[in-house]
């Protein structure tokens, strides 16, 4: 993210300046370049505000999508983004319409390799899950990192408190998902290693 055009989207919506100097303040504390410089791009990691600033940098996206392309099945999470259509073409004359619009308006461009136009049929990478048109599954390695704490559990390389947190957060996540059988087995699994 470039951080003028970030200052520019909100100083058209907030008019304090201490507010606006407090947003500098907080992108000053940005990745710094090998001259120990602040970079004009980026976000400050780990700092909460950087999904907030990445959600409202890309409403600019979510604007020019929905009002002049008038697209109308879009979903974003953060910088992650899916659009439904039937028509390849189309996709393909979008692709390349947002491809510009980030280009110009926001300096972002689409990743190479993560920017696909596929058949829902094969099921869509999107917030964590395999999405389907009628259903949704977790992902193989959400499946295997749980296992993997099972395991460790198994060996006594972690504590029954910490697989019993990890599991319970694992399956608040899983339940989203079409996942009934497996949260059970996996249940019955951990439930052996307490």
């Amino acid at each position: 993210m470039d951080n003028g055009i970030l200052l520019n989207i909100l100083t058209r919506r907030i008019s304090d300046k201490k507010v606006i100097w407090l947003i500098k303040q907080i992108l000053a504390n940005s990745p710094k370049n090998l001259l120990n410089k602040p970079v004009k791009i980026g976000m400050p990691l780990g700092n909460l505000t950087s999904q907030f600033f990445a959600n409202v940098y890309l409403n600019e996206l979510d604007y020019f999508v929905k009002y002049e392309l008038k697209i109308k099945y879009y979903l974003r999470y953060v910088d992650d983004f899916v659009i439904l259509h039937k028509s390849r073409e189309q996709l393909e004359i979008w692709k390349q319409q947002i491809n510009r619009f980030l280009n110009e308006k926001l300096k972002l461009e689409l990743h190479s390799q993560k920017s696909k136009i596929i058949s829902l049929e094969r099921g869509i990478d999107f917030i964590g899950f395999r999405n389907y048109w009628h259903h949704k599954l977790l992902r193989k390695r959400s499946i295997q990192k749980i296992l993997f704490v099972v395991d460790k559990s198994k060996n006594r390389r972690i504590s029954r408190e910490k697989l019993l947190e990890s599991f319970q957060g694992w399956q608040a996540y899983a339940k989203w998902a079409d996942s009934y059988n497996l949260r059970i087995k996996l249940k019955k699994l951990v439930k052996e290693q307490l």
